[in-house]
């Protein structure tokens, strides 16, 4: 006999293209994201410098994935425009499962960067324990992001237990 419907749920779930986050979870599922480093890019569909910029965001992102870059794209919509932000996201080939901003703007903002303004767009480079590195508050493009890029990747090593006390 077929399965029950509500079983599929939780796979459903599971492969929704957000991960929803606010001011309180932000950093702890940027920490679960097993990338050793990880470039997290916040933008909008309505701000065209975000717009322009996310092809070189990707394209860089992808050049350092094999060195441990990982990408964290947020989009700061409004909750009606999930579907055109998935639909730009797929257009420009960005990786699965984005991540969708949720609450308020204030405590984000302070949650993610206390430096930054909260003008879009706006690009952080973050280590392995999700300190900023390195945090563009302006628009990028391939060449603003590889020297900080090829900095901290030049300077990670991979993982060892003893670095676990640090």
């Amino acid at each position: 006999a077929p399965a029950p419907a509500a079983e599929a749920a939780p796979e459903v779930a599971a492969e929704s293209p957000w991960i929803d986050v606010d001011a309180a979870s932000v950093r702890q599922t940027l920490r679960e994201h097993p990338a050793p480093a990880l470039l997290v890019n916040v933008w909008s569909t309505w701000c065209e410098p975000c717009v322009e910029e996310m092809p070189d965001v990707i394209a860089t992102a992808r050049r350092y994935e094999g060195r441990g870059l990982g990408l964290a794209l947020i989009a700061a919509e409004p909750p009606t425009r999930r579907a055109e932000a998935l639909s730009f996201l797929r257009e420009q080939g960005a990786p699965e499962p984005s991540y969708f901003k949720t609450g308020g703007d204030d405590a984000f903002i302070e949650a993610l960067h206390p430096e930054w303004s909260g003008a879009l767009p706006a690009t952080l480079l973050l280590d392995r324990e999700r300190r900023v590195v390195h945090f563009w508050p302006e628009p990028v493009d391939e060449a603003a992001l590889r020297g900080p890029i090829e900095a901290h990747l030049g300077t990670a090593r991979p993982s060892t237990d003893s670095e676990a006390g640090h």
